[in-house]
């Protein structure tokens, strides 16, 4: 088990190292699986999503021993995200239990401008306390050593935003999602060439490269058009149809019942011919057919 430890996160097992690691990679694989739920317009995918921010970054922030509060300040706008988009996302009707029928916003040059800047701010506090010394933060980009951290929070960002705009049926999203998956796991790839430090983070590589390929199916399924209102009306009609029909030969059927014990009851409580005929006789004065054959 050691050995796995140390393959996947690059350190001992039980270490604070290691254990961030895999709470990055667990918020990944969460992040993945929300990606296929949101493919198909789930709304599962959100609280997905969700989970993965508890498990990476929210956990990270709060691990003993790190206990680096600052961190929330990264944590905070995905929470947000995932919040905002699980919200947009209930606007729009459900098609089946958790499915909705979200349309596919169309492109403005305003929601990519926000796009922008909004990656620029998330990105900014993925670096915590360093942000209340911005004079000194902006200095490390020109510090080689730096492109790293940069690229990450870069990419952390992206995939942030992109979230938040699926909510809103942006399908480009998705793009820039997979972008964003696909930038973490080069830099995770590159980084031990960048160091000299060895092998790969397979623990983070795995969790990258899967938010990259479920945020191309993703792009994928969002190009497939949503049934329209007038379709799904249709088949509840069809429904509700065949329910009337139903009730309809089921209520026949009580009738046709009700009718045949109607009908046993009157032959039932209905005269024999005998008593008929004395009845009548009885009635105009006459022998009845009994007292004729008498006399």
């Amino acid at each position: 088990m050691n050995d796995l430890i140390m393959t996947l996160t690059g350190a001992e097992a039980g270490t604070t190292t290691a254990t961030v690691f895999l709470l990055t990679m667990l918020s990944s694989l969460f992040l993945a699986v929300g990606n296929v739920f949101l493919a198909r317009r789930n709304d599962l995918g959100w609280w997905f999503y969700l989970l993965g921010v508890f498990a990476g970054p929210l956990f990270v922030a709060l691990y003993p021993g790190q206990n680096d509060y600052w961190l929330l300040l990264g944590a905070v706008p995905q929470l947000i995200a995932g919040a905002v988009g699980l919200w947009a996302f209930s606007r729009s009707g459900l098609r089946g239990r958790y499915t909705r029928r979200v349309k596919n916003a169309e492109f403005s040059v305003a929601a990519l401008i926000l796009f922008v800047v909004l990656v620029l701010v998330v990105t900014l506090l993925q670096f915590g306390e360093a942000i209340t010394a911005p004079r000194v933060l902006f200095a490390t980009l020109s510090n080689p050593g730096m492109i790293t951290p940069w690229i990450n929070a870069l990419c952390t960002a992206l995939l942030t935003v992109s979230v938040a705009y699926l909510g809103f049926g942006a399908r480009w999203a998705w793009g820039t999602l997979a972008l964003a998956g696909a930038g973490l796991a080069a830099l995770t790839t590159l980084q031990p060439i960048i160091s000299g430090s060895g092998e790969p983070l397979f623990a983070l590589l795995f969790g990258y490269v899967l938010i990259f390929i479920t945020a191309i199916y993703g792009l994928i399924a969002w190009g497939t058009p949503v049934p329209a209102a007038e379709e799904d009306a249709a088949e509840e009609a069809e429904v509700e149809a065949s329910a009337d029909e139903l009730d309809r030969a089921a209520a026949e059927r009580a009738v046709a019942a009700q009718d045949a014990e109607d009908s046993a009851a009157a032959q039932a409580a209905a005269p024999s011919g005998d008593e008929a005929a004395e009845a009548d006789a009885a009635a105009s004065g006459t022998d009845t057919p009994a007292e004729a054959k008498r006399d």
